[in-house]
């Protein structure tokens, strides 16, 4: 790596290194040595010693172990490069980077100390001109590296990815990461700590033998220290996490550090690589890039703050301008707790050639009403000037404004039925599809008193909230009042008030419904009774599901006599559907609900010889159900009650016609009869009607007696729900004796009237069922006289 430094020329003084190990195997490992020094003029291979000795000793007892005497390998030809139009004007000198390799052998029965190991390499001197040690130019420097037992653990230590970047510049934030890997995985941690300092000064700069610590370290002088090498608004620190180096230096000048990267393995230090370093911080002379934060949702932004109502999303346009070189925009906000669930969406690095522009959007939600405070969002730009790139930094808050409140609403009228069940109108005049609105809490009390919630809707348009749990409505004052609820669980303001002994005196008829019934298994058919009301305005027709608590309002009728109704928008077939009617009168009173009726769905299954059948209960004639009439048909025979039951549920039909395999069943509810209870219908409902096929099989019995006794005269098959059929019987010599495509017709034993002999036979059956399927059956028999 050539990287040019503006403070000397022609210096041969040590910048920095670091000693890596690699595993390759059993006992065989690589060592090598990257030691980075000043350039000099000529070849840069002359001012890099020929062979350099690292040794390997015991920690603890500093027993030296091995000397590896490594010859120089090669100079890195990575060159930095450097963009910008002053940077000819500043370039000095520059810095080399050698390579020392050799593959070693490390025994694992020599090597199994538990204390462990370090490989160290001292030389001096470095530079003198360094400002934050205390006699730099008479100070040595010694790469170490610590290794475990190699008995016990194969390991290779930790390496850098990217070649060191060691050029800064004042008040100017340096962020780099040497891209540290461990190739076995290891977790790695990050720290600065104190430059080794050696045993070799300058009056003893080389030794070809490798000598065992410990070594003292290099001391800073005051103001500096492993916690803060280089000063500055931001001192050098590194991420411990990360191992991202940071500083915004504030005075120019030459200073060492170094890195230690420890590697554990389970939560245990297995070793640890020091990376030393000599940084240059000098004034450069480009002027540095503007950022900005330009839009938000495509609107100008005049302030710094911007506020977003919950749960609105917006959009930022950010921008990065520099007239002449390239830039690089990175935004980061530090302030966003992971227990958030929406973070904000946009690129962490953007690029562009003198102008970058870049969106931040933010999809806002109830989580974060907790922040309390404004989000900051930071934007840094950084341009390729020379010899460093310049930043430059933009900062703006984002404020989040609660979600707003759900409207109260008005309670306009009660109705009041069977003295214990009680219907609330309500309604509400503002926008049905608020996006803020997530449910109505319906309050109760006794007079005004004591409320509590009873009930939760959570459909906007929904009108009603029944509660059945109002007895002695007439002698108990209920009172009802209601409050919305925003999709941040916020609660608006209170409704006002009503009670049931307000709507005592207007208390309607309760509708009824003749019957709903299931016509050509296609749609539903309704019919009421005209209503006895002299004042009498209109019918309102209401739907719901079966189960569930839900009735959408499907017809309005306007003439008394109006008493019929027709519903195709349905699936008889396996949903049930409930009706009532509400009637208003002429004062606008709108009546109690009406009693629910609801469609029969009946369902099926074929089970072994049998049938399955289940239903639920009619529901809606206040007289309640008389009885429940099962009805069946098959191919050959019309539809025939075959039974029926006091209440629903199921039905086993077990007589099945074993001739056919396709069964069709419908149940009807007949109406009950009370002399009290008027008016008296005689109405019935009818279910859907579903098909049943039961599986096709053919008995044939393995022997028969054609001998005229009257007992087991014929080889005879039962079949069983089987709809065509054919049968062919062979003697032992394959000869076809007998066949038929009548299921009902036996063989007797004779071939063209003559009696056959006794012997084996052979069938094949062909048959198939009223299911569709087609079945093969073969096998033999014997024939006996």
């Amino acid at each position: 790596m050539l990287l040019f430094l503006p403070f000397w020329a022609g210096a041969t003084h040590l910048v920095g290194g670091i000693i890596e190990l690699k595993w390759l195997g059993g006992d065989s490992y690589n060592l090598t040595v990257h030691i980075i020094r000043d350039c000099e003029n000529g070849s840069p291979n002359a001012y890099f010693d020929g062979t350099i000795a690292v040794g390997i000793f015991e920690k603890v007892t500093h027993i030296k172990k091995a000397q590896f005497n490594l010859a120089f390998s090669k100079i890195n030809d990575d060159t930095l490069k450097l963009t910008g139009t002053n940077c000819a004007n500043i370039i000095t000198g520059c810095t080399h980077i050698g390579t020392y390799s050799q593959n070693i052998i490390l025994n694992s029965n020599t090597y199994n100390s538990n204390n462990g190991y370090y490989l160290s390499w001292q030389r001096c001197c470095r530079n003198g001109i360094i400002n934050n040690i205390i006699n730099p130019g008479d100070a040595s420097m010694t790469l170490y590296t610590e290794v475990p037992n190699l008995k016990t653990v194969k390991n290779s230590t930790p390496r850098y990815t990217n070649n060191p970047n060691t050029l800064l510049c004042v008040n100017n934030l340096f962020q780099y990461n040497l891209g540290f890997v461990d190739d076995d995985g290891d977790e790695l941690k990050y720290s600065l700590i104190d430059p080794i300092n050696g045993l070799l000064d300058r009056n003893n700069p080389f030794s070809p033998t490798a000598f065992a610590g410990p070594y003292p370290n290099v001391v800073y002088r005051n103001g500096f220290s492993n916690a803060g090498p280089i000063d500055g608004t931001v001192p050098m620190n590194i991420d411990p996490v990360t191992g991202l180096l940071s500083c915004n230096p504030s005075s120019p000048g030459i200073y060492v550090a170094s890195i230690r990267v420890e590697e554990y393995r389970f939560g245990v230090k297995i070793g640890e690589a020091r990376l030393e370093l000599q940084f240059t911080v000098t004034v450069c002379p480009n002027n540095p890039p503007i950022a900005s934060v330009l839009t938000i949702n495509d609107q100008i932004l005049l302030v710094d703050t911007v506020e977003i109502q919950i749960p609105e999303k917006a959009c930022f346009k950010i921008r990065g301008i520099d007239p002449s070189d390239s830039l690089y925009m990175r935004i980061t906000s530090d302030s966003i707790d992971t227990i958030f669930q929406n973070h904000p969406i946009y690129d962490t690095l953007s690029v562009g050639y003198k102008f970058v522009e870049t969106t931040i959007c933010w999809q806002s939600d109830c989580q974060l009403e907790k922040l309390g405070k404004s989000v900051p969002f930071y934007v840094f730009v950084t341009d390729n000037g020379c010899p460093l790139p310049r930043n430059a930094t933009s900062k703006f808050w984002v404020k989040f404004i609660p979600m707003p409140l759900v409207n109260s609403t008005d309670l306009l009228c009660m109705t009041l039925l069977n003295k214990e069940e009680t219907f609330v109108y309500f309604g509400d005049s503002t926008d049905p599809n608020d996006p803020s609105f997530d449910k109505y809490l319906i309050f109760r009390g006794i007079n005004y008193q004591n409320f509590e919630v009873i009930d939760t809707i959570y459909d906007k348009k929904q009108r009603l909230f029944h509660d059945p749990n109002t007895p002695d409505y007439d002698v108990i004052n209920y009172t009802y009042f209601m409050r919305g609820v925003n999709k941040c669980g916020n609660l608006g303001p209170t409704s006002d008030t009503l009670s049931t002994f307000e709507q005592l005196e207007f208390i309607p008829q309760k509708q009824c419904l003749k019957y709903v019934t299931v016509v050509d298994n296609d749609h539903l058919e309704l019919e009421w009774p005209a209503s006895l009301e002299k004042d009498f305005a209109k019918y309102f027709l209401y739907k719901g599901i079966y189960g569930q608590n839900k009735f959408d309002q499907i017809g309005v009728f306007e003439n008394v006599n109006d008493i019929k109704y027709t519903d195709r928008a349905v699936n008889v077939m396996d949903t049930s559907y409930c009706y009532h009617l509400v009637m208003k009168d002429t004062c606008d009173n709108i009546g109690p609900v009406g009693y629910i009726s609801c469609s029969i769905v009946l369902t099926g299954k074929a089970l072994k010889y049998m049938s399955n059948l289940k239903y639920q209960s009619y529901t809606g004639w206040r007289e309640g159900t008389k009885e429940y009439q099962i009805f069946r048909s098959d191919p050959s025979n019309p539809f025939t009650q075959i039974g029926k039951q006091d209440t629903a549920g199921t039905y086993l039909d077990d007589k099945l016609n074993f001739n056919e395999g396709l069964f069709y069943y419908y149940v009807i509810a007949k109406q009950a009869f009370d002399q009290n209870i008027a008016p008296f219908f005689d109405a019935e409902s009818q279910s859907n009607t579903i098909s049943l096929y039961q599986p096709p099989i053919v008995y044939a019995p393995n022997a028969f007696t054609a001998n005229g006794d009257g007992l087991n005269d014929e080889f005879k098959w039962v079949p069983v729900f089987v709809k065509d059929f054919h049968i062919d019987i062979y003697n032992r010599w394959g000869q076809l004796v007998f066949k038929t495509d009548n299921k009902n017709e036996p063989w007797d034993g004779k071939v063209n009237g003559q009696a056959s002999q006794e012997d084996v036979y052979f069938y094949i059956l062909n048959y198939t069922g009223w299911d569709g399927s087609n079945k093969t059956q073969s096998g033999n028999f014997t024939l006996l006289r």
